[in-house]
């Protein structure tokens, strides 16, 4: 049919056909071909940017006598400080170019990863990715929080100490030493933690004003504590002390798991960003959450971490 009208058509009418069909024809072979040269060119310069990035340092994390592990995608997991490490390493880690270009310019504008969980902020890395570089980060001293050093500690101690003294005796003694004396309970006796405030606290023995305000500050980041062990995760907390301690876990705040938001789930200390966020898609899309064995189909919860958060949800 197109051949017959194409045969009775005037030799102007074939002439203006033949040149519009060219043009379309040649349209077609030049966009393919920018087209073509474009995808080229992105690929150079990605294959470019990644070379500059391993150019940026001549050590490897061999050189370091780091222990070295390898992957099954052929990168290798090594201790590393996200503070310090170059390019090389952090491609080793089998992180992305772009992402390894995203970790130095945090560090240009100033960025300290102060803890492990700093390091989960890196844009782009995933669940699996942060499990799996998590076991190896280690922060060097000097990047951790100045508040952390013990001369510090001791230092706001004494002050404290003796800006109490002077505040008793109406009179200003930021020299004077002086330990206000706190009788202390003896062996038999206990003192209910969850329930105690900082001045009943300091009636355990080797427990002075520091520790009283820290027990008391990661009781209600808990909610209460429901058992003695979870005083050990205070850094450096007196092991001797757990002795004179008794637990009522009537008096413990719960978390309503259903009703919390996001933001709200991820204060608590035993419930990161990843895992509030998983109870929350599940509130989406399947509804309110009614007992703990649903939690254990989350691939973000361990049976450790099932354990730990299991007396603080209420449904």
């Amino acid at each position: 049919m197109f051949l017959k009208e194409f045969f009775y058509m005037t030799r102007a009418d074939r002439r203006t056909f033949i040149c519009l069909c060219s043009l379309a024809l040649v349209a077609i072979i030049f966009f393919g071909a920018v087209s073509l040269t474009d995808d080229t060119s992105n690929k150079i310069e990605e294959r470019k940017e990644t070379a500059t990035l391993k150019d940026e340092s001549h050590e490897s994390a061999d050189g370091q006598g780091y222990a070295v592990e390898e992957t099954n995608k052929g990168s290798k997991l090594f201790y590393f400080d996200p503070n310090t490490a170059d390019s090389t390493q952090l491609l080793q880690l089998g992180l992305r170019p772009w992402q390894v270009r995203n970790i130095y310019k945090y560090r240009a504008r100033g960025g300290v990863y102060q803890c492990k969980e700093d390091f989960a902020y890196v844009y782009g890395l995933t669940v699996k990715d942060y499990k799996r570089l998590e076991p190896y980060i280690r922060i060097g001293a000097d990047y951790l929080p100045a508040s952390s050093l013990a001369e510090v500690r001791n230092r706001k101690r004494g002050y404290e100490r003796s800006s109490r003294y002077a505040s008793d005796n109406g009179e200003n003694a930021p020299n004077v030493e002086h330990k206000a004396y706190t009788p202390k309970i003896r062996i038999g006796e206990y003192i209910e933690i969850n329930g105690a405030d900082t001045t009943e606290l300091m009636k355990i023995p080797g427990i002075g004003s520091y520790y009283s305000r820290q027990i008391v500050r990661y009781r209600n980041q808990l909610g209460g504590f429901v058992s003695k062990e979870q005083l050990l995760e205070i850094e450096g907390f007196p092991e001797d002390a757990v002795k004179y301690i008794s637990i009522d876990e009537n008096n413990i705040r719960r978390l309503r798991i259903n009703q919390l938001t996001l933001s709200q789930l991820k204060r608590h200390p035993y419930l990161n960003y990843y895992q509030a966020r998983a109870i929350s898609d599940y509130r989406r899309l399947r509804g309110n959450i009614r007992s703990i064995s649903e939690l254990k189909l989350m691939k973000e919860f361990s049976s450790h971490d099932i354990e730990r958060i299991g007396p603080y949800i209420e449904y």
